[in-house]
């Protein structure tokens, strides 16, 4: 799952070099599979049946102390719901709270079924995040890196692409590096994926020039990147960061992007 080739300097030199070897991105039903598991509730995604990461540790934390009953979160990447699975069986969603998962179509279709046989309450789903319910909470898993624009440098980002911006914001394994951004690309079970290793200081930046500030930061050991002929893009971790924004942003909109395709995990 973690096999990466080449170096690139941009998404779509990256995703050009993907097309040569097979099918690009994440909206592919044997991925799906494999990381939403199966509607029958009688048996757990594949990521349920593990023990809990390292990192995903700092998230739960910081969602037990930020979350209100009637808050909504939006999950950016989420597969079928798999971390609203986990959160669940660990009681942090015991109050009541919508969490609305955003991520490509496979996903999301094994993922509504999923939840359809596990009678799930309060979870739902959609393909756009510009579509997405106002949310307090964004939560990004580990999904930025596979998206074209995520900082908005040719079109919206992830922030000018919600309805409103949240007060809170979650990202876990992030890949951040000191020096320019560069692109690699990443073999899953039948699709190759762009996989982009950013910039730290371009990174922090998209984020500040909303509002945020960075309130807190971790280290992700369970996930390293090790390119091939490529040593000195070696990252011995990931990254996780707590971003946080003042109580008065809470009512401010951002312009629609009116780019619903431009969100959508690649």
């Amino acid at each position: 799952m973690n096999l990466f080739q080449g170096l690139h300097q941009s998404h779509g030199e990256a995703e050009a070099f993907a097309a040569s070897m097979k099918k690009v991105g994440w909206d592919d039903e044997a991925l799906a599979k494999v990381l939403v598991g199966d509607e029958d509730q009688s048996r757990s995604g594949p990521e349920l049946s593990k023990s809990l990461q390292t990192s995903q540790f700092a998230v739960m934390l910081w969602l037990t102390k930020l979350l209100r009953p009637g808050d909504t979160i939006i999950d950016l990447g989420g597969a079928g719901g798999t971390f609203y699975e986990t959160c669940t069986r660990y009681g942090l969603l015991d109050m009541p709270v919508l969490w609305h998962v955003v991520d490509m179509p496979e996903m999301i279709v094994r993922g509504r079924a999923r939840h359809e046989a596990l009678q799930s309450k309060t979870i739902s789903f959609g393909s756009h995040l510009a579509e997405a319910p106002d949310s307090d909470i964004l939560l990004a898993l580990g999904a930025i890196q596979y998206m074209p624009d995520p900082l908005g440098e040719t079109g919206p980002g992830i922030l000018e692409s919600m309805k409103a911006l949240p007060e809170h914001v979650l990202i876990n394994k992030v890949p951040l590096i000191d020096d320019d951004d560069v692109w690699t690309v990443q073999s899953h079970v039948t699709t190759a994926c762009p996989y982009r290793l950013f910039n730290r200081r371009k990174f922090m930046s998209y984020f500040e020039a909303h509002g945020y500030r960075l309130h807190d930061a971790w280290h992700v050991p369970e996930i390293t990147v090790e390119i091939p002929f490529h040593p000195e893009r070696a990252l011995p971790g990931l990254e996780g960061v707590y971003f946080r924004r003042d109580a008065r942003t809470r009512s401010d909109r951002v312009e629609p992007a009116g780019w619903k395709d431009a969100l959508q995990i690649q």
